[in-house]
């Protein structure tokens, strides 16, 4: 493994990375498919960013995926100006380098969006060392001046966040609920299932909740919604809605509902139109102790619901 340095000040704190032979043989075979002098530079340092942060997210014991990131994918790489790393369950980094005695890193607008955080990462005259600067949640210019960036020692907070515990649905059909869970009459007024209801050969139950995401002053207040049914043979169906207050009021346009499986890789993803007052996904079944997420994003701004079947 190449050697990381931590650094230490009163005023910040950096992480320095050794740069050896391997990640450089990796950035020139990237590079030789590029006949543009450069594309082939800008790729050689993307390449070297992402080894860097990668390496550095190894240390921390964060997980990541280099085989799914468009940046180690040499079509992406000759279609966009990207240096992408997929963090295993979260999503995905922009690596973005810069050399000594820079003031500003240019972020292309093509990776303003669909990213969880910037690094910035700084190369030395020859190429031999890496030093990860800081990091940005969000950026809207191409010129973000690195003054600006937040102290390297909160990325790993930012990506792992303080998780919320699962939602046991088992306990649904027992008429047991977490806080922030109501019936869909309590929260919507619209006369549902309020308990468990049973049949011959099955138990279904329907809870809702608020969400809300506010997105550039536009923001949005509606109701998440689990519909589930307890078979017989001890599976769970479910759908998963996303829900406006009024029918006569639709959700705002482009408004993603998620469904992800234990390995945070989405099975599901519906969209809203200008024109829905109400989302959901097909009907999806699980097995007692599976897990899977739900996620509403509109924008950078998303909820998330961890449960457990």
């Amino acid at each position: 493994m190449e050697k990381l340095i931590m650094n230490h000040t009163p005023q910040t704190s950096t992480v320095k990375i050794q740069l050896g032979r391997e990640v450089h043989q990796q950035a020139k075979h990237f590079s030789q498919h590029q006949s543009n002098f450069y594309n082939a530079q800008q790729i050689y340092l993307n390449t070297l960013a992402v080894y860097a942060v990668n390496e550095y997210l190894k240390h921390q014991k964060i997980k990541t995926n280099l085989g799914a990131s468009n940046s180690w994918d040499v079509v992406m790489q000759s279609l966009m100006d990207i240096a992408d790393l997929d963090v295993n369950g979260i999503g995905k980094l922009e690596c973005r380098s810069v050399l000594q005695d820079t003031e500003i890193v240019y972020i292309p607008a093509e990776v303003w969006e669909d990213r969880i955080a910037y690094v910035v990462v700084q190369m030395n005259e020859s190429l031999t060392e890496a030093t990860l600067l800081g990091f940005a949640q969000k950026v809207t210019t191409e010129e973000f001046p690195i003054s600006q960036l937040e102290p390297l020692e909160g990325l790993v907070k930012h990506l792992k966040p303080q998780t919320k515990p699962l939602v046991n649905l088992s306990e649904w059909f027992q008429n047991t609920v977490e806080t922030g869970w109501q019936t869909i009459e309590e929260l919507l007024g619209t006369p549902e299932l309020s308990l468990a209801f049973r049949d011959a050969s099955s138990i279904r139950v329907q809870r809702a909740k608020i969400v809300e995401l506010p997105n550039q002053g536009i923001g949005c207040v509606a109701a998440l919604v689990l519909d589930l049914t307890h078979e017989t043979e001890g599976t769970t169906r479910i759908r998963v809605q996303v829900r406006s207050f009024n029918e006569e009021i639709v959700l705002p346009d482009n408004l993603r509902l998620l469904v992800l499986d234990e390995e945070g890789k989405t099975f599901i993803e519906v969209s809203s139109t200008n024109s829905d007052s109400l989302i959901q996904t097909k009907l999806f079944r699980g097995q007692p102790g599976e897990k899977f997420t739900v996620k509403v994003v509109l924008g950078e701004e998303s909820v998330t619901e961890k449960f457990l079947i």
